[in-house]
């Protein structure tokens, strides 16, 4: 899967990219979205952009943040992302798209109308189809929402589905569910929303070799944690393995420990923890 950073459609080199990966093929197709953490309630929004994409000759291709905007919003108040950069496109790829458009949300990009939002993905990514939830709203100030961005569809050719979430036994899935479980340690509703365990990307910290331990600042995780406790997790290593560790959340470090009589992997052989 290509990556491609909002900042750089001028360039001619993202420019070949998007000729490149059009080649053949008709345009692109595209949902919209935070995507903190992938979950089932987004699987309606990304089926409709595959079945469209096939249906149509398109090139499947998600829009989505480098970070949460929550993180500059709520500042500290901020729990975590569910996952992180990494985990999602890896999980992106997994489900099919061919490309992600990555967005950094400074100030400069949340002065911009969505007509004007919508007009680049239409000029510079070809956009021909576009799922988003039926309480989508861009730009500044959110000045735009369904009305509009139906109007813009019908003056630039591009076809728009509000697509509704799917549900859990009544309840809606968000991101905001997901870390609600997470923080309360119910890893079984998370990975039901989730629809896979959830996991903290280990490749994303730089862990403190104790000897004994490996050991991370609290403040250095991004993602949202269990409450302070000892946790037994599964270390997901380099060709397929796994094996199970010890986990402490402390209000100052999370410590990574291996079980009595064993030994951790290496360092450059843990890819994530999953809950």
């Amino acid at each position: 899967m290509k990556t491609i950073l909002w900042d750089s459609l001028d360039t001619e080199e993202t420019q070949c990219l998007i000729d490149t990966l059009c080649r053949n093929r008709s345009g692109t197709a595209l949902t919209i979205g935070g995507f903190d953490g992938p979950h089932r309630g987004h699987k309606a929004l990304f089926d409709a952009v595959m079945n469209n994409a096939s249906l149509h000759r398109h090139v499947p291709g998600i829009v989505t943040f480098l970070r949460s905007p929550r993180t500059l919003k709520k500042g500290d108040q901020y729990p975590g992302d569910v996952s992180t950069l990494h985990l999602r496109l890896s999980r992106f790829e997994e489900l099919g798209f061919e490309f992600a458009l990555l967005i950094d949300f400074s100030s400069d990009f949340s002065r911009i109308s969505g007509g004007v939002f919508f007009d680049i993905l239409v000029k510079k990514v070809r956009m021909r189809y576009v799922a988003v939830g039926p309480d989508f709203r861009c730009g500044h100030r959110l000045d735009t929402g369904m009305a509009e961005i139906s109007a813009i569809a019908h003056r630039d050719g591009f076809r728009l589905d509000s697509i509704q979430q799917i549900e859990l036994d009544g309840l809606r899935i968000s991101s905001s569910a997901v870390r609600k479980a997470v923080q309360s340690a119910d890893f079984s509703l998370a990975e039901r929303f989730l629809g896979h365990p959830f996991l903290l990307d280990f490749m994303a910290l730089k862990w403190l070799d104790t000897g004994l331990s490996l050991e991370v600042p609290v403040s250095d995780i991004t993602q949202a944690l269990p409450g302070e406790g000892l946790y037994t997790v599964s270390l997901i290593l380099t060709e397929g393995r796994e094996c199970a560790a010890k986990l402490r959340v402390s209000p100052q470090s999370v410590v990574l420990s291996p079980l009595e009589g064993q030994t951790l992997p290496g360092e450059n052989e843990i890819l994530a923890v999953r809950f």
